[in-house]
């Protein structure tokens, strides 16, 4: 831990933009904070897919990759794409980048049905 007393009026700065930062995402997002703040200060991003079962992996890297790209104009590699087998989407998938979520999902609508 840094001694408050010895930092620069710069470097104060910057930790009091960090503190606000980590307060913001505190409040707002809850418990995905944590995970958040790590990829901010670390600059790395997350790329994960929830997919039904019944799906191909094969499938749902080749469709994750269009959306990364028509989306968020990012060339993803298959090795950085964590696929996560979900039942309960009923069908399709959810394409997750950091924070964002892309919902290719049928759950949505299966729950208006209901």
């Amino acid at each position: 831990m840094k001694n408050i007393e010895k930092l620069q009026k710069n470097e104060l700065e910057e930790l009091l933009k960090d503190l606000r930062l980590y307060k913001d995402l505190v409040k707002k997002v809850w418990s995905r904070w944590k995970k958040i703040f790590h990829n901010i200060f670390n600059e790395t991003n997350e790329y994960s897919v929830e997919y039904y079962w019944d799906l191909d992996e094969s499938y749902v890297f080749k469709k994750s990759k269009k959306v990364y790209k028509k989306l968020f104009d990012i060339e993803v590699d298959e090795s950085d794409i964590k696929l996560i087998k979900k039942d309960s989407l009923k069908w399709g998938m959810r394409i997750y980048f950091n924070d964002k979520l892309v919902d290719l999902s049928f759950l949505k609508f299966y729950n208006l049905l209901k």
